[in-house]
């Protein structure tokens, strides 16, 4: 697992986040899934497969994040099970993945009913002692949500129809589909952002504006918020939007604003260097007389200047 899928899965683990992104993408930003009605479930999910000759094909999956809601609806108490799927890259095939995320899950409640009847002794007729599971059982409904931590727009399906190589529509009308629940920021308006109540909010619109300098620097300038953002939040951009940021692990709040100037000044100071040392050389200046130049114009060091210097003649 890479840094950037680490940064992203204990991010979005977070029972603050993880609730705020549900409450955005189910109840448009109403506060309705409370951190502390989350359960944390087992992301791991394995399956037994025996096939025609009687050899067994174990299938495993490990969700992002996956938790247990009981919400009230109507004055009534509600429950579902919730996962968080986080891409750092498109996954040309995330509606097959998430489909079958969601249908190990359901295999694996319809399991646990079936243990909890055969443990009790409870009594049954020959269709539910057939089937495991009892005409009053029920299982939990379950939603997955890709978060897509990139800046670009998601160009690939988001259903399972969209992968079908048929168009025959009376054969298409009959096969399964699956939609797939995607957050992308470049689709997102400051509308939409506005709307978490977390820090997911900051972090989903800075990966959309990562890749424009002028809406970067005017984000910088005109929003505090990415001054003091938390720690686990500050990782995420480092790893996703690939800025420098010097993160220690005793420090709860990171100025992003403080490292993206010096990062944008760091790169502007070396193109200004690399430049010079091409026109110096242009004009026939010896490497002795450039390097004297650049340390005393840009405040470096013999050997700094001695690395740039290199760095051009390579």
């Amino acid at each position: 697992m890479g840094k950037a899928d680490t940064a992203t899965r204990e991010y979005i683990d977070d029972t603050r986040i993880f609730a705020d992104v549900f409450n955005y993408y189910i109840y448009g930003g109403k506060q309705v899934i409370e951190p502390k009605s989350l359960e944390k479930l087992d992301a791991s999910t394995l399956l037994t497969v025996f096939g025609k000759d009687g050899d067994e094909e174990k299938i495993q999956r490990y969700r992002d994040a996956l938790k247990k809601a009981t919400l009230m609806v109507d004055d009534e108490a509600a429950y579902i099970v919730l996962g968080i799927e986080a891409q750092t890259h498109i996954d040309y095939g995330m509606p097959i993945r998430a489909f079958l995320y969601d249908a190990l899950q359901y295999d694996s409640q319809a399991r646990k009913i079936k243990a909890a009847h055969r443990d009790s002794g409870d009594k049954h007729n020959d269709d539910e002692f057939v089937s495991g599971l009892y005409k009053d059982d029920g299982i939990l409904p379950v939603i997955t949500v890709v978060i897509y931590f990139g800046s670009k727009p998601w160009d690939g399906a988001t259903d399972l129809r969209g992968l079908y190589r048929c168009k025959h529509p009376e054969l298409i009308g009959m096969a399964p589909d699956y939609k797939m629940h995607l957050i992308e920021p470049a689709r997102m308006t400051d509308e939409d952002f506005e709307k978490f109540s977390t820090s997911i909010g900051k972090v989903l619109k800075f990966m959309k504006l990562s890749d424009s300098r002028e809406e970067m620097k005017s984000l910088m300038e005109t929003d505090d918020d990415y001054s003091h953002m938390e720690r686990n939040a500050a990782r995420v951009l480092k790893e996703c939007a690939n800025i420098s940021l010097d993160i220690d692990s005793n420090e709860e709040v990171i100025d992003v604003c403080k490292a993206w100037r010096d990062e944008r000044d760091y790169v502007a100071k070396e193109s200004s260097i690399r430049s010079a040392i091409d026109t110096a050389r242009q004009f026939g200046i010896s490497d002795d007389a450039i390097l004297d130049n650049i340390v005393s114009r840009f405040n470096l060091t013999e050997g700094e200047a001695k690395e740039y210097m290199l760095k051009k003649s390579a």
